[in-house]
């Protein structure tokens, strides 16, 4: 299932649950505000009808008595569970199930505290439709550079540059300052920078000697993802540029989930193999040799698309029995082939003052080869960090 994200809203009736976002979130204009119609009980919990779901939500006793919003059960302030699980009497039952100011209301025949149960609560419980918007050419996506100064400085601005990053997987900044503090700050409006062996921040140019990378280089980058030796691949990641002469070196973009999606339509089998077999990927320099394993494709619970980590450059050796080997080949490839098809990439030349931050869980980035100087600060957030600000921002 894909992380939700969900905003919450007070009122008479507590905290009610007015948009929950799978994945990332749309646009703040499609809210709807969720409420509980009726609930009624049977001999084995309660049933309860949202007014968003034709279908009731089934609670069995124990789940009502272990989710009770109650301030006895439930701390109101960080929402961190008071009730002791694992003593509560699962054979209990309700003496009353009434909706009082809008929450489920259960009174219980040993006396136990009143349990109450919002329709923040019970929403969250429902799927939602993920509102990332897939792109397989640049001419369907919405484009637009924010103004650092609004990013920085309002939340507005911030909101902007959060709902491109949830719906194309990236997202554009104008105006920033061509100083690394200032790039950092710029990372900081999402999350803490992530440390890694390149450091907090980092300047990414041909002319950096102190990294053994690809990146660190003037020629053409295919599409890839950053991190697929570390256990947890960084979920986010920013370029600013800084200085920048010659020609060539755009930056380039593809999304990873709807070339897998097309994958999975067009040849099952190989996006199923994708799904199951591990690929190591490795860094390795002087004193620092890491190395991790994930598949290709990483699926959530329902069968939606978690995460794609595709790095040509750094794979691993591995082996496979004979047989699944060649299959794995030929799917890797199908893949490849829809990952470097140019009519889905989007380019764009950074050009000092500039910074893009993508999703390095979903989008693959490049570079075209060029001339002259092409100095960029990077460096990584991570996800659950653009996640919580996309929550508090809602």
């Amino acid at each position: 299932m894909r992380p939700r994200i969900t905003a919450w809203a007070s009122g008479p009736a507590g905290l009610s649950m007015v948009k929950e976002y799978r994945c990332l979130p749309c646009p703040v204009t499609l809210k709807i505000v969720t409420t509980i119609d009726r609930a009624e009980a049977n001999d084995s919990g309660i049933l309860v009808w949202m007014s968003d779901k034709a279908q009731p939500l089934e609670l069995s006793w124990i789940w009502v008595r272990d989710h009770s919003e109650d301030p006895t059960s439930l701390d109101p302030v960080n929402r961190q569970r008071e009730v002791d699980t694992f003593s509560l009497d699962r054979t209990s039952m309700a003496k009353s199930v009434d909706l009082v100011d809008g929450r489920v209301q259960v009174e219980w025949t040993d006396g136990s505290p009143t349990s109450l149960l919002s329709s923040g609560l019970l929403s969250s419980l429902s799927p939602a439709a993920p509102m990332a918007r897939p792109w397989r050419s640049p001419s369907e996506l919405e484009v637009e550079f924010v103004p650092f100064d609004e990013v920085m400085h309002t939340n507005a601005g911030l909101r902007r540059w959060l709902e491109a990053i949830g719906r194309n997987g990236f997202g554009l900044v104008s105006g920033v300052p061509t100083d690394q503090a200032s790039a950092q700050s710029l990372a900081s409006r999402i999350g803490y920078v992530r440390r890694t062996i390149f450091g907090d921040m980092w300047t990414l140019s041909s002319e950096v000697v102190e990294h053994a990378d690809s990146a660190y280089g003037s020629a053409t980058l295919e599409p890839h993802t950053d991190g697929c030796y570390s256990h947890d691949g960084p979920g986010m990641q920013m370029f600013a540029c800084s200085e920048r002469t010659g020609t060539g070196g755009e930056s380039v973009m593809v999304d990873g989930f709807a070339a897998a999606d097309v994958l999975r339509s067009m040849d099952p089998d190989s996006f199923d193999l994708l799904t199951r077999v591990s690929v190591p990927g490795h860094y390795i320099e002087a004193g620092i040799h890491l190395q991790a394993s994930r598949p290709t494709i990483t699926l959530h619970a329902d069968g939606s698309i978690r995460q794609v980590t595709f790095n040509n450059y750094d794979r691993s050796p591995f082996l496979l029995p004979a047989a699944e080997m060649a299959a794995w080949y030929n799917a890797y490839s199908a893949f490849h082939e829809l990952l470097v098809d140019e009519a889905s990439w989007w380019t764009h030349r950074l050009e000092p003052g500039d910074a893009l931050m993508f999703d390095n869980w979903r989008c693959l980035h490049g570079r075209l080869a060029y001339t002259g100087t092409r100095v960029f600060h990077g460096c990584y957030v991570n996800h659950e960090d653009l996640e919580s600000r996309l929550r508090v921002t809602a």
